[in-house]
């Protein structure tokens, strides 16, 4: 929306036929309208102090690339990168859509001036936002957030040096879980279309080798809903074995199309995939005595894959098991101190926690060049694995912070605890004796350390070391981890001062996730997959950070009140 139409008719004749002058008459009067926009705002709101203070030069020079909807080669651009870098930042401070960014810009004088444009100039379109970003998402998921933060360290130094607090959130996915059957048809349906993309005789052998109604039921078939257990459960395996027999089609057919780095064959391969996932994670399947299929089992005790599918619409985002809740959702990893969030990881929800410490610091060294001192964590993080890992990312920079589960406490006997590994390789016990008889474990992850039987004849602490149980002829074996520095160390830090006052940094991160979720659009998932998670994790993160520079920038520069001198006379 422009003021154009506003105007009387004589001055719109005469700017029309005078270009120039047009030019410098709009420029004028935007900057005159502006000036007094940006004063009545005051410097107190945040987005005029942000356009004061950061300099996008560094990330319109990275996106000078793209040129595809802002003007061809040799082509002015309708919307400048600038433009549209300002429209992305708009929209993740104020977690708007597309549509009431654009909306916003086109009708508030403020927001008009801060993404940059005249009164004259028609703003961006959805869809014109929308493509940018996409591009920006797939090219540079996270220039944006890392340019903002390099700034924010230029005015807190102090705190881009402080010690971290980590934990992690759910990002639920847009997709509603699905059954068993719905995810086989929809499954199904997408490799069949995937297949006839690729090639279309053999996707025809397929179907006529195939019972559809089998697979993908009839327009008069019960709903689910209304079905109870048994009958369910006939259904899914009913639609697992139509499942299993179409995809051993497909991949007898497959063997005519030559593989390719083409889009639409690494699809087919990837639905491939799913299909044959979920018939593994969710059935058993038993073959007659020539070899064919006859039966399909749901399985019910048994230990299914790493991260069970849930939806085939979103098939990256798995179950997330936090107490009693169970999300269909992306487990997103945040690294921050009590101001600022320094870095975010998406992950699929099934993942472990513990799997997300180490990234944050991979992450922040090569996109910052920055290590914290310390990271402070939760228990997910207290195995000595991640302290291990914890050392390797930051090359000894950083020290993990967190509850080790001290396992002795547990035991009724003596643990590998109460064992002195010497440096010799020799593993001392309570009383003294030595052994240096020991085996690898099959797992590489230690040693498995054997004391003969006479070595603890007489010992006066026999009983709080071997079961009653155990034979007097038998061997006394002692497990020690790859990992036992870590853990020792770790164990030792415990009962210090320096870690009572670590923890009292905990729950700032309960306050900034509490924010992420809550107002800055971290909560459920806008878009599908993996990466979008990501990127829409740190693009709340970025404008969670851009907040809480604008509050501690108005704090430290805001006067301090002074009482009034007294009254001598």
């Amino acid at each position: 929306m422009t003021i154009i139409a506003d105007l009387p008719e004589e001055i719109r004749s005469v700017l029309a036929a005078n270009p120039e002058q047009a030019e410098k008459f709009w420029e004028w009067v935007s900057q005159v309208h502006y000036a007094q926009v940006v004063a009545q705002a005051g410097k107190a709101q945040p987005l005029v102090a942000i356009k004061a203070r950061f300099d996008f030069a560094a990330i319109e020079s990275v996106c000078a690339a793209y040129r595809r909807y802002a003007g061809g080669r040799g082509v002015d651009a309708t919307h400048s990168v600038r433009q549209l870098c300002y429209g992305v930042v708009v929209k993740a401070f104020y977690n708007w859509s597309y549509a009431k960014t654009a909306q916003e810009v086109r009708s508030n004088s403020l927001l008009r001036w801060f993404v940059g444009y005249r009164l004259d100039q028609e703003t961006f379109a959805p869809v014109t936002l929308w493509r940018f970003e996409a591009w920006l998402k797939e090219s540079h998921p996270r220039l944006l957030f890392t340019e903002v933060l390099k700034q924010i360290d230029e005015d807190f130094p102090d705190d881009a040096q402080a010690a971290q607090v980590g934990d992690t959130f759910a990002l639920v996915s847009r997709a509603r879980e699905q059954s068993r059957t719905e995810l086989l048809r929809d499954a199904s349906r997408r490799l069949l279309r995937a297949l006839e993309q690729v090639a279309p005789q053999e996707h025809q052998r397929v179907l006529m080798q195939m019972t559809l109604d089998a697979l993908f039921g009839t327009a008069t078939d019960q709903r689910e809903w209304g079905m109870n257990k048994a009958e369910r459960d006939a259904r899914e395996e009913r639609t697992a074995l139509a499942a299993l027999h179409m995809l051993e089609c497909v991949r007898q057919v497959q063997t005519a199309v030559p593989p390719t780095q083409d889009i639409l064959y690494l699809c087919l391969v990837r639905w491939q995939g799913i299909v044959a996932k979920v018939l593994q994670d969710e059935f058993t399947f038993a073959q007659d005595d020539q070899g064919i299929w006859v039966k399909a089992t749901v399985r019910t005790k048994h230990v299914k894959g790493s991260y069970v599918i849930g939806s085939a619409v979103d098939p990256e985002a798995t179950f997330r098991q936090h107490g009693d809740q169970c999300d269909l959702c992306y487990n997103v990893s945040v690294a921050a101190t009590r101001n600022f969030i320094r870095e975010t990881c998406a992950a699929t929800g099934a993942k472990p926690d513990s799997q997300g410490v180490a990234p944050l610091l991979t992450a922040q060294k090569q996109h910052l060049g920055l290590l914290p001192p310390k990271l402070i964590y939760d228990r997910a993080a207290g195995m000595p694995k991640i302290f291990a890992e914890v050392d390797k990312a930051s090359a000894g920079a950083t020290q993990l912070v967190a509850r080790l589960v001290d396992y002795n406490k547990a035991r009724l006997r003596f643990g590998p605890q109460d064992f002195t590994l010497g440096l010799d390789g020799q593993l001392t016990c309570p009383n003294g004796q030595t052994s240096g008889r020991f085996y690898r474990s099959p797992a590489g992850d230690g040693w498995t350390y054997r004391f003969a039987a006479d070595q603890c004849q007489g010992c006066p602490l026999r009983a709080p070391c071997r079961s009653d149980k155990v034979k007097p002829d038998a061997f006394r074996q002692v497990f020690i981890s790859v990992y036992v520095d870590q853990q020792r160390q770790a164990l030792r830090y415990l009962s210090t001062a320096a870690f009572r006052q670590d923890m009292r940094l905990r729950p700032a991160i309960e306050r900034i996730i509490a924010a992420l979720v809550r107002y800055n659009g971290a909560r459920r998932a806008t878009g599908y997959g993996l990466a979008n998670a990501d990127y829409q994790a740190r693009m709340a993160a970025l404008a969670f950070n851009l907040k809480r520079w604008a509050l501690l920038s108005y704090k430290r520069n805001k006067p301090k009140r002074t009482a009034p001198e007294p009254d001598t006379a």
